[in-house]
């Protein structure tokens, strides 16, 4: 291999590097700013007194779910 085919697959092998991190780099971005909004969201329903409310909602679903589950439907 010569200087003129080293350099070159360096080259590639730094740009393809550079993609990586820039795609990390987005992924990362974007989860940040989806735990930014699950967090203000969190903060307006909390502020507004919602909290308790959806954790009543959620204890409501998902004891229906494992109601829907365990029970079979005898309306034969």
């Amino acid at each position: 291999m010569n200087n003129t085919e080293l350099i070159e697959r360096l080259v590639e092998l730094e740009r393809s590097m550079v993609e990586k991190r820039d795609v990390d780099v987005k992924a990362f971005e974007e989860k940040q700013k989806r735990e930014l909004v699950d967090y203000e969201l969190k903060k307006t329903w909390e502020s507004n007194g919602y909290s308790q409310a959806l954790v009543d909602v959620r204890d409501i679903l998902r004891g229906e779910s494992q109601n829907d589950e365990g029970i079979e439907d005898d309306a034969y």
